[in-house]
């Protein structure tokens, strides 16, 4: 009985090992190298999604299992590797191990535990786990096009494609390339293995031929969007369609080929015929369209600066364009700039003006072109802006990228150069002329001393304001001001404090005004001021604002080292109560001023009732 008992012990552990054997007859060191919890089942397109697209796995490094069919036995890449494609109906990829495996048939059904890797492209499982599920029918291949073939499209699944094979290189594998009909080629890696059973002279270069295999990559460098190959792992898989056209026909082909080429040299020399003519008339257009604009009167140095930039680069005259023009401190600043990519014009923001100190005519060069240069900008040439004065600037054709402007290009900013440089000299001739009109205008109606409106401003104004005035009926006031005790000023502190105290009272007028008042000097020491009031208690608050602006202000400038304070004594007449004349009511302010004064000075007094004439 103890002998029969082990003899049924024995024969239970047999069975218990037998049973636990997977089916591929899985080493020991495999079953070691399965995690203890297997990841969850999924889907190979989910293994080698690249959401990103940056060409890298996005679950690089992460263990995943997955279950598939091996599209290619792993003896065919050679002897002491395991290295295999495995694909299921989302998409395929590649087994691999450094250390020896069970082989794998194709069509052999397996589940895979393993590492995702890439490897110069090829997405791998490494570290595998592997158990199998019995024999099914090889996955078929999937008829594509070179191009298809040549992407991340059938990555890891079998295809067959059609095309004209190169000359081969054989060595210890073989390669050669495969020209579809579409144009794209792909190259055509066979595994040592498999040349050996290739009678290459079956397939010649120029011959049409048809080959089916794993799509893969093979690239040193990232980013891996290049490189694919169609990797074949079965001599049988190699199919010739067509043989290699004859050399007569080679010889037609060569004919042809010489006839298109005088046909395309005629073509060639009438193209750049016609491109020589249009350039003529783009430049022809270019200075045209500048004339246009710098024609436009009245427009600033800025405007012409920017529209010479903006035509320039619309014509295709140069990629961007920048315009420096010194200020009136000397300093070089930049004026106006365009281009014709936008991202470009982020590029050219105006800088900080160079100090005049650190710009030469013959430096200036080199300073734009080396800010240009930090900004990613190829200065292609920089032409003076030259006017009698000597250089009023300078105009810059820029690129983002390194090349050599046209003669045309070239020509045709030289004439943009000479264009602007008289607009601008000619805007600035205006402008002068503009600002000294103004100046001259300015002292016919100021006085030179207050910088208020003169009498003879005041006369021009009210044959225009009283006509107003007896359209609506009223609305103008009259406010008449006169500095107290001014003579006394002068003959203390001299006549030098007192123009000084008579400015600061214009001042403090301009202060206490409204933007609808005018302030007027009257002649010595009297003011008035013209007010838009309809009513005496309206101008009255005028008034009062006027005088307690004088009366609060210490005049610290008049005379070194003395505070003078004075007050001002005024009169009030309005249009329609007191006259509906100019005379009438200057008059009435006037007598109402003095009245002022009689009453004690530093006072505001509104006009004695006159009934208006009609």
């Amino acid at each position: 009985m103890p002998i029969i008992r082990a003899f049924a012990l024995l024969a239970c552990l047999g069975a218990s090992a037998l049973f636990a054997t997977p089916a591929s007859a899985q080493p020991q060191a495999d079953r070691a190298q399965r995690p203890v919890q297997a990841p969850k089942l999924e889907p190979i397109s989910d293994v080698t999604v690249d959401r990103d697209q940056d060409t890298v796995p996005d679950r690089k490094d992460q263990v995943v299992r997955i279950q598939g069919v091996v599209s290619t036995p792993s003896t065919a890449f050679g002897e002491g590797m395991f290295q295999a494609f495995v694909q299921d109906e989302s998409g395929g990829l590649m087994l691999y191990s450094r250390n020896p495996r069970t082989p794998l048939a194709q069509g052999e059904r397996v589940e895979v535990i393993g590492r995702v890797r890439q490897f110069r492209g090829a997405i791998q499982l490494q570290n595998l786990s592997i158990r199998s599920l019995g024999r099914v029918t090889p996955p078929a291949s999937v008829a594509a096009e070179v191009a298809d073939a040549d992407s991340w499209k059938h990555m890891g699944t079998r295809v067959t494609i059609e095309g004209i094979a190169g000359a081969p290189t054989l060595d210890t594998f073989g390669r050669f390339r495969l020209t579809g009909d579409d144009g794209a080629s792909i190259s055509v890696f066979v595994p040592p293995q498999v040349t050996r059973t290739i009678d290459w002279k079956l397939v010649p270069r120029g011959a049409r031929v048809q080959a089916t295999g794993v799509a893969s990559i093979y690239k040193h460098t990232w980013p891996y969007d290049g490189g694919f190959q169609l990797v074949l792992t079965d001599a049988n898989d190699l199919h010739l369609l067509e043989p290699p056209v004859p050399a007569w026909h080679a010889w037609a082909i060569w004919a042809a080929a010489a006839s298109c080429l005088l046909l395309g040299i005629a073509l060639l020399v009438f193209y750049l015929l016609q491109r020589r003519q249009k350039a003529r008339a783009r430049e022809l257009a270019t200075l045209s369209a500048l004339s246009n604009a710098f024609s436009t009167p009245d427009i600033g140095q800025e405007q012409l600066a920017r529209h010479a930039c903006e035509i320039l680069t619309a014509y295709g005259v140069a990629d961007a364009a920048l315009v420096h023009m010194y200020d009136e401190h000397g300093r070089l600043r930049q004026l106006a700039a365009a281009a014709a990519d936008p991202m470009v014009s982020v590029s050219l923001q105006a800088s900080e003006p160079l100090p005049a100190m650190e710009v030469t005519d013959n430096g200036a060069q080199r300073v734009i072109e080396a800010r240009m240069s930090q900004k990613g900008l190829t200065l292609l040439s920089v032409h003076s802006l030259l006017a009698k004065s000597g250089t009023q600037g300078f105009l810059a054709a820029l690129s983002p990228h390194k090349r050599r402007q046209s003669d045309m290009q070239e020509r045709t900013l030289v004439s943009a150069v000479k264009l602007l440089a008289l607009a601008l000299e000619n805007s600035r001739v205006q402008e002068r002329a503009r600002i000294e009109q103004q100046e001259l205008q300015q002292l016919v109606v100021t006085d030179e001393l207050t910088k208020l409106y003169n009498r003879r401003f005041l006369e021009e104004y009210l044959r225009v304001q009283i006509p107003l005035a007896l359209r609506r009926g009223s609305g103008l006031g009259f406010i008449s001001i006169d500095i107290d005790h001014f003579k006394t000023i002068n003959d203390t502190y001299g006549h030098d404090a007192g123009d000084r105290v008579l400015a600061g009272v214009a001042a403090r007028l301009r202060e206490a005004m409204r933007s609808s008042d005018l302030p007027v000097r009257m002649g010595g020491e009297e003011f008035l001021m013209l007010v838009g009031e309809h009513d005496a208690p309206g101008t009255m608050v005028i008034a009062e604002r006027l005088r307690e602006s004088v009366e609060s202000h210490v005049f610290t400038d008049a005379v070194e080292g003395k505070d003078i304070r004075v007050t001002v004594s005024i009169g009030i007449a309005l249009f329609g109560m007191h006259g509906n004349t100019a005379a009438a009511l200057l008059r009435a302010s006037d007598e109402a001023m003095y009245a002022s004064k009689r009453a004690g000075r530093n006072r505001s007094t509104l006009a004695a009732y006159v009934e208006a004439v009609a």
